[in-house]
C-alpha cells in the first residue's frame, strides 16, 4: 500500500465516517492515509499486524486458507469496517487473508501507538464491541450460506457482493477466475460453469467478453434468498 499525503482528504474521511467522535486528537494525530490497488493484500494469513485499519473507500475481500490448499470466502467488508481489530485485543496471529477488491482507502494507526490507550477509551471500546457484534452477526449468517444454500444462490450472494452498482458488471468474475471462485464457493469448477450457464440461458446474466453482467438483479436477488456476502 502506498501512503496519501493528503492531510485535508484524511480529515474529511475522519469527520464523514464519525471517527472524531470515537478517537481523541492524539490518536488522529497518528492516522496515516493509505491506498490499496485492486487485488492488493492488506493482510495475510498466519502473519501478526502492526496497524489496525479502517476502511473508509471501496471494498474488502475476506477469505481463508483450508488444510486442503483450497479458499473458502468468509465475506466482503464495505465502509466502516474495521481489520486488526481481533488482532489488536488477543495479540495473535491474523486468521484470514484481507484482499482489495477494488482501489480503496484505509485509514491506518500503529499498534504502538493505540495499546496504550485505547483500554481507557469508553468511546473507542464500544465502537470496537459493535464492530466485532457485526462480524460475528454475518459470520454466522454467511457460514449458514455456505453450507446450507445451493450453488446457484452462493453465485447469485457473490455476484451482488462484487457487481459495479453502476454497470452491474462483475470483473471479478472472468473466465481465467472461474476455479479460484469455484474453490472460494466450496464447490467444483464443472459445477459452477453449470450454474453459470444456466443463468445465462434464463437471461438473469450475460457474459460481455470477461465479464458477466446482470440482466435482471430482482431475480438475481431472489436466488440469493436475501443472503448476500456483507
Amino acid at each position: 500500500m502506498k501512503e496519501v499525503l493528503n492531510f485535508e482528504l484524511m480529515r474529511q474521511l475522519v469527520r464523514e465516517h464519525g471517527l472524531d467522535q470515537v478517537l481523541d486528537e492524539t490518536l488522529i494525530a497518528e492516522l496515516r492515509l493509505l491506498e490499496a490497488e485492486k487485488g492488493e493484500i492488506i493482510c495475510e494469513k498466519g502473519e501478526r499486524p502492526e496497524r489496525l485499519y479502517f476502511l473508509v473507500e471501496g471494498k474488502l475481500k475476506i477469505f481463508t486458507t483450508l488444510p486442503n490448499g483450497k479458499s473458502l470466502l468468509l465475506r466482503f467488508s464495505t465502509p466502516l469496517a474495521l481489520v486488526g481489530d481481533l488482532e489488536l485485543v488477543n495479540g495473535k496471529e491474523a486468521n484470514n487473508i484481507v484482499q482489495s477488491v477494488n482501489r480503496s482507502l484505509l485509514l491506518a494507526i500503529s499498534y504502538r501507538v493505540i495499546q496504550n490507550t485505547y483500554a481507557e477509551n469508553p468511546k473507542f471500546l464500544h465502537f470496537m464491541l459493535s464492530q466485532v457484534t457485526h462480524k460475528l452477526y454475518t459470520f454466522s449468517n454467511l457460514s449458514s450460506l455456505n453450507m446450507l444454500y445451493p450453488v446457484e444462490s452462493r453465485f447469485a450472494s457473490y455476484m451482488l457482493s462484487t457487481a459495479d452498482q453502476d454497470t452491474a458488471a462483475s470483473e471479478e468474475i472472468q473466465t481465467s477466475k472461474l476455479t479460484e471462485l469455484a474453490d472460494l464457493l466450496g464447490t467444483s469448477y464443472r459445477h459452477l460453469n453449470r450454474v453459470i450457464q444456466d443463468l445465462c440461458r434464463r437471461d438473469i446474466i450475460r457474459k460481455v467478453g470477461r465479464k458477466i453482467v446482470i440482466q435482471n438483479v430482482e431475480e438475481l436477488r431472489e436466488i440469493a434468498g436475501g443472503n448476500v456476502y456483507e
